[in-house]
């Protein structure tokens, strides 16, 4: 048999099928103990009348007079004496019980007594056969058909009480698939529902069993995952957008002079030699201003990307790392000096991404010092500090320092892009650090790039 499509059909027919089996089977059961009861109790009945025709009975006459007449078959009971020979002894009437081999065995004492069914006049009878005295059986017999006819009543009873309990057990069957399937469809329609609006944020409430609870939950927090994931994904595309927005912008400019300054060298023969020289100073400026723009794009799109190779970890001296970059400092800001104060400190992370956040951090403090202003470089306790002594950072700058293409209004005549503090707030993100900034006591300003102290091979050596 193929079973219904739909969870909730299958789970009425298993429930009606349960219920109407239990049933059937109690009413089996019940015709089977209702027959046996009447069955015995006729038996009894008969082997009762049996005994006491046997201990009333002593003469001849007795066994005449005692006889039950099956005539009209109306007396409770037939009784019929019959010989060893077969001859019947009891008075004779028209209606007379079968004899056979069996009864004429008894009567001999040859066979003990007996039950049988048969059939007088028509009419179904329960007949018993016990040995009356020597020579000689009784045959005491009584019609059924009453027992039937009860039986009869008893299975229609319990037919048509089955007929009830299967239609109670239809409406169980239906309540309960109801019940059951519920939670299933509440779930069904809240994933057709996200899928149709896209939004994984309606999340379900399910009450019932432990697993349906179970099942409700697990659905809720995949939810919350897939509305993650396409949060995740809806930042990383319109940061994508906005990087290549701003980085347009920020090429146009270098551009834009590359553009002039090659114009002029198309008429170099109408220019002078001082002309020509500050030409071609100019060019070398501003490609140098549009390859460090360019590196730092490339920068911050490969550590934005997720399928970019993972970063290498080493252990390394930062100091050392540090000093290195100090000499490149002052070999490109002679205009300025370096105070550098360092501690020898090991440190697990990646040299080139943090020779990058250095140099951008000493570049930064270059830049925004007075012409022979002095930088102070520190480094302890797993903390680089870099202090200048420029205009400072005005209060409602601070928080959108570390911003991509984010320059203040001070910083707008100076050189640059706005990507350079930012590869240092990615740099600290990727080691664990924290890159914070402030204005310095006496003016200036002071920025601090804090090493995690459980760095895994973080330490100070004297």
């Amino acid at each position: 048999m193929r079973l219904p499509g739909s969870l909730r059909a299958r789970v009425t027919v298993f429930c009606v099928a349960a219920i109407a089996l239990a049933l059937a089977g109690m009413a089996v059961a019940a015709y089977a103990v209702v027959a046996h009861e009447l069955n015995d109790s006729l038996d009894l009945g008969l082997r009762r009348e049996a005994t006491r025709i046997s201990r009333t009975i002593s003469t001849d006459a007795d066994v005449a007079t005692a006889s039950g007449s099956c005539r009209y078959l109306t007396a409770p009971s037939c009784v019929q004496v019959v010989a060893s020979d077969g001859q019947i002894e009891s008075a004779q009437d028209e209606q007379q019980l079968p004899v056979d081999a069996g009864t004429r065995a008894v009567a001999a004492g040859a066979r003990p007594a007996y039950f049988s069914d048969v059939t007088l006049a028509g009419y179904p009878l329960r007949m018993y056969t016990a040995p009356l005295r020597s020579g000689t059986a009784v045959q005491v017999a009584q019609r059924a058909d009453p027992v039937d006819t009860s039986l009869r009543r008893v299975a229609y009873a319990l037919l048509a009480a089955a007929a009830i309990g299967t239609a109670l057990a239809i409406a169980v069957g239906v309540a309960v698939a109801r019940r059951v399937v519920a939670p299933v469809t509440t779930l069904t329609a809240a994933a057709e529902r996200v899928a149709g609006t896209r939004d994984p944020r309606q999340h379900i409430s399910v009450t019932g069993p432990d697993e349906l609870r179970s099942l409700a939950t697990s659905f809720n927090i995949m939810l919350d995952e897939l509305d993650q994931a396409l949060t995740a994904e809806r930042n990383s595309r319109a940061a994508q957008h906005r990087l290549i927005a701003d980085a347009s912008h920020e090429l146009r400019t270098p551009l834009t002079a590359l553009r002039t300054n090659i114009d002029l060298l198309r008429r170099a023969s109408r220019l002078t030699p001082d002309q020509l020289d500050d030409t071609a100073a100019g060019l070398r400026t501003q490609s140098e201003e549009l390859s460090g723009l360019v590196t730092d794009l490339i920068d911050l799109a490969r550590a934005d990307d997720p399928a970019a190779a993972p970063e290498v970890f080493e252990d390394l001296r930062l100091d050392l790392l540090v000093a290195d970059r100090l000499c490149a400092a002052e070999r490109h800001w002679p205009a300025v000096t370096f105070d550098a104060e360092l501690t020898p400190t090991t440190i697990t992370g990646v040299p080139v991404r943090l020779a990058r956040a250095v140099t951008n951090l000493l570049d930064n403090a270059a830049k925004f010092s007075p012409p022979q202003g002095v930088i102070r470089v520190e480094l302890h306790d797993n903390a680089l500090t870099v202090r200048d002594h420029g205009p400072g950072i005005p209060a409602d700058d601070l928080p959108h320092v570390f911003d991509r293409f984010y320059r203040s209004a001070t910083a707008r005549a100076k050189p640059g892009h706005g990507l350079g503090l930012a590869i240092v707030e990615q740099v600290a993100e990727l080691h664990g650090a924290t890159a914070t900034a402030a204005a310095a006591d006496g003016g200036g300003a002071v920025f601090r790039l804090a090493f995690p102290q459980d760095n895994p091979r973080s330490s100070t050596t004297e």
